[in-house]
C-alpha cells in the first residue's frame, strides 16, 4: 500500500489496462467468447477485484484511524496523569509549607514560653529575696526593739542603783 497512485494503487491502473486491451467485446478480436482468451479475466473478475482492493484500502484506513484514536487516547491520558501530577505536586509543595509553618509556630510558642518560665523564675527569686530581706528587717527590727528596751531597763536599773547608792540606807520614818 505504500504505492499509490491516482486510482488507488497499482493494482488497479494494471485491472484498467487489461480491462481495456481484453474487454472491450467482440468486434476487435481481443475477449467476447473467444476460447483463446478463456484464462484471461472477465468483467466480473476486474470487479471482483476492484471490491477487495476497495475492502483493502478501507480496512487500512479503519486500521489507521483506530491507530490515530489510539494514539489520541494515549495523549490524552498522558495529559490528564501529568496535570494530576502537577496538581499533586502543588498540593504536596502546599502541605509542606504548611507544616513547616506550623513547626515554626510551634517552635516560636515554645521559645516564648520557655522566656516567660525564664521570666517567671527570675520574679520568683526577686521576690524571695525581697520576702527574706524583709523578713530580716523585720528581724533586725524586733531585736533592736528588745535591745532598746532592754538598755532602757538597765539603764532605769542602774540609775535606780545610783540613787539608793546616794541616799544611803534610808529608814523610813514611822508615823
Amino acid at each position: 500500500m505504500s504505492e499509490s497512485t491516482a486510482f488507488g494503487g497499482g493494482w488497479l491502473s494494471v485491472l484498467v489496462i487489461l480491462v481495456v486491451l481484453f474487454g472491450m467485446g467482440g468486434g476487435l478480436g481481443f475477449g467476447g467468447n473467444n476460447a483463446t482468451m478463456a484464462g484471461y479475466a472477465t468483467m466480473a473478475d476486474v470487479n471482483a477485484a476492484l471490491n477487495a482492493q476497495s475492502v483493502s484500502n478501507n480496512l487500512g484506513q479503519i486500521a489507521l484511524s483506530s491507530a490515530n484514536n489510539n494514539y489520541e487516547t494515549a495523549q490524552l491520558i498522558n495529559n490528564q496523569t501529568a496535570a494530576m501530577m502537577a496538581t499533586q505536586n502543588s498540593n504536596l509543595v502546599n502541605a509542606i509549607q504548611g507544616f513547616n509553618q506550623i513547626s515554626s509556630n510551634l517552635a516560636n510558642g515554645f521559645a516564648n514560653v520557655s522566656s516567660q518560665i525564664a521570666d517567671l523564675g527570675y520574679r520568683m527569686e526577686s521576690c524571695c529575696c525581697s520576702i527574706k530581706t524583709q523578713m530580716l528587717e523585720q528581724r533586725l527590727a524586733d531585736a533592736n526593739a528588745a535591745l532598746v528596751t532592754s538598755q532602757t531597763a538597765n539603764a532605769i536599773n542602774a540609775q535606780s542603783q545610783y540613787l539608793l547608792s546616794q541616799l544611803g540606807s534610808y529608814t523610813p520614818a514611822v508615823v
